[in-house]
């Protein structure tokens, strides 16, 4: 190993380090009333409710998550992560009523959960529609590539891969592999 190629291990090692800005903001939001399990990593994200938030241990958040819970003030957590989740830069979840997240799960950069949808009455403005929700449930071992999209009341088997880009309607069983929009089945996993 040349002398450059252990600098930059050291360096990112080094790099990898809680710091006393994370130390700080896992604290803070601890305080606040999110429930973060130990070695889990909290770079800067966004939290506007921490008590609906519960991360077990060992997870790496990226930077530019956003935990958004949408409404008002009620009892937590409606956020609920599993052990060693890896959650990819500019995740967002968009949660009205819940969403659990299983033990070992990827999710790459820029997904996107939303647990609910507006009416399309023709008689009321769309900002008075009633919201409808139906939490969404990734079970233990999944992943999800870039840029997908997992709507409503979806359900994602054990061991279930959702290829990039993807937007997920309906729930997927256990071990298999989906792609497109909307997704559709495209094979067993291996």
């Amino acid at each position: 190993m040349t002398a450059a190629e252990l600098i930059q291990r050291a360096w990112r090692r080094w790099d990898l380090l809680p710091g006393p800005c994370q130390l700080l903001r896992k604290t803070l939001l601890r305080i606040r009333g999110a429930r973060i399990g130990s070695g889990t990593w909290i770079p800067r994200t966004r939290v506007p409710w921490p008590h609906q938030l519960a991360l077990g241990q060992q997870c790496v958040i990226e930077p530019d998550v956003y935990f958004k819970f949408d409404g008002f003030w009620k009892p937590g957590p409606s956020i609920q992560i599993g052990n060693r989740v890896f959650i990819g830069r500019n995740t967002e979840f968009n949660i009205t009523g819940g969403i659990t997240i299983g033990d070992d799960c990827l999710i790459a950069s820029g997904c996107t959960f939303v647990d609910s949808d507006h009416g399309t009455s023709p008689d009321k403005p769309m900002s008075q529609q009633p919201l409808n929700n139906s939490p969404i449930v990734l079970e233990e071992n999944v992943w999800l590539g870039a840029q997908c999209v997992v709507l409503k009341g979806v359900r994602l088997g054990r061991g279930a891969v959702i290829g990039a880009g993807s937007v997920v309607t309906k729930s997927v069983p256990a071990g298999e592999v989906w792609a497109g929009s909307p997704a559709r089945r495209l094979k067993k996993a291996a």
